[in-house]
């Protein structure tokens, strides 16, 4: 992975939107599994999975997969839903090709049915999630592309979304593909 490469879509994101729910505060903090999205549950239009679901249907249909790591306290993972997720060019793009995974970040539910099945937490910590939300990028062979921090709006989200499954961020960063974009 080249990091130098996909560093800048994180930083692409930041500057798109300079909101996020942050790390969790003591006083906002809620029930950590209350809420929680039901495997192959359909929100906002979108078919969600748990981790285990999603990253095996990934696999077998050779899918990106998104990963949307949330909390219940978290305003602006609420807004990520309503605004964006539910948007039919949001959804006709994950559906076409990517398989979409709801992790609850402080959940200690496991992420699936196996005894070795994660807890949202557990998988909050092996992506270094810390704040909410974050969204990750899976390629389809299951390795990590790039983590995009905080609310975006429907249109730059479907920009990510291209840029990812077109496979444009092997072999240019985000400012770039934008600008190619516009010039095309």
């Amino acid at each position: 992975m080249k990091i130098w490469k996909i560093l800048p879509l994180a930083l692409i994101a930041l500057a798109l939107v300079a909101t996020g729910c942050g790390e969790k505060s003591d006083e906002s903090a809620k029930s950590e599994d209350a809420g929680e999205a039901e495997v192959a549950e359909i929100h906002e239009g979108v078919q969600w999975f748990d981790y285990e679901t999603g990253m095996a249907k990934a696999a077998e249909e050779n899918k990106y997969v998104v990963i949307d790591f949330w909390t219940t306290w978290c305003h602006w993972c609420k807004v990520l839903d309503d605004k964006t997720y539910s948007q039919e060019i949001v959804q006709q793009r994950l559906a076409d090709s990517f398989v979409a995974i709801k992790v609850n970040a402080e959940s200690q539910e496991a992420q699936g049915k196996g005894a070795e099945a994660p807890t949202g937490a557990n998988l909050a910590r092996k992506y270094g999630v810390n704040s909410y939300p974050t969204t990750w990028f899976i390629d389809p062979a299951g390795e990590p592309i790039s983590p995009l921090p905080g609310f975006v709006e429907a249109p730059q989200f479907v920009r990510v979304l291209d840029y990812v499954s077109t496979g444009a961020y092997q072999t240019q960063n985000f400012q770039e593909y934008m600008e190619a974009g516009e010039e095309g």
